[in-house]
């Protein structure tokens, strides 16, 4: 069944990227995968979301327990080795979501070909964001609503978009695992300046209004 779905996935999204979602039809697909119809409707129901296929799937719960449980014990706000950890399950997702310059590539070419889908991929980005950002919480013993993990995990997501355009870009040589250290250096460097809002060379208002 697994090989199916891959498959099914597979050729979805090379006919997608190629000639667009009305260029073929789910009888055409499943000649290529070599299933019925009927078949095809028990993986998916339409051909929208053989394309997405596994895209939508959050953290295995295993790798969520294992998150949680590390930020357990006695510590003054958050936990020694959340950025560690966040950046760990960031590598580990990568690496076990066919995480290649292909299906990269193949991606831009889908969005080319059907522009509208870039709603679907940001509506489920922002849901995995959501689920990334109560993981945190819950890790940390915050409440569901405090604003600290949606921050967390934005700058994270952002950074991780980053890194993937610099790792798939022709003149890298370095890791994955490399330009994300790196890219997480820069903005903990930044981050770590004084906020000062206010403009230090405005000159005062004489007339004291704000």
């Amino acid at each position: 069944m697994q090989r199916t779905y891959d498959d099914l996935v597979a050729q979805a999204r090379t006919l997608t990227a190629e000639r667009g979602l009305a260029g073929f039809t789910v009888e055409e697909l499943c000649d290529r995968v070599g299933i019925s119809r009927r078949t095809f409707f028990n993986y998916f129901p339409t051909k929208e979301d053989a394309v997405f296929g596994e895209y939508d799937t959050g953290f295995p719960q295993k790798e969520q327990d294992e998150f949680v449980a590390r930020g357990a014990g006695d510590h003054a706000g958050l936990s020694p080795t959340l950025l560690s950890d966040i950046a760990r399950l960031v590598i580990t997702r990568a690496r076990h979501n066919d995480f290649t310059r292909q299906r990269h590539q193949l991606f831009r070419d889908i969005i080319r070909a059907e522009p509208h889908l870039m709603a679907k991929l940001m509506a489920v980005g922002e849901s995995q964001q959501r689920d990334f950002a109560r993981l945190v919480a819950t890790r940390e013993g915050l409440p569901p609503d405090d604003p600290l993990p949606n921050a967390i995990v934005g700058v994270t997501l952002s950074l991780t978009f980053q890194t993937v355009d610099e790792f798939f870009s022709d003149d890298n040589d370095h890791s994955f695992e490399e330009l994300l250290e790196r890219n997480i250096a820069i903005a903990r460097q930044f981050f770590g300046q004084p906020l000062r809002l206010s403009d230090p060379t405005a000159r005062p208002d004489p007339t004291g209004s704000p």
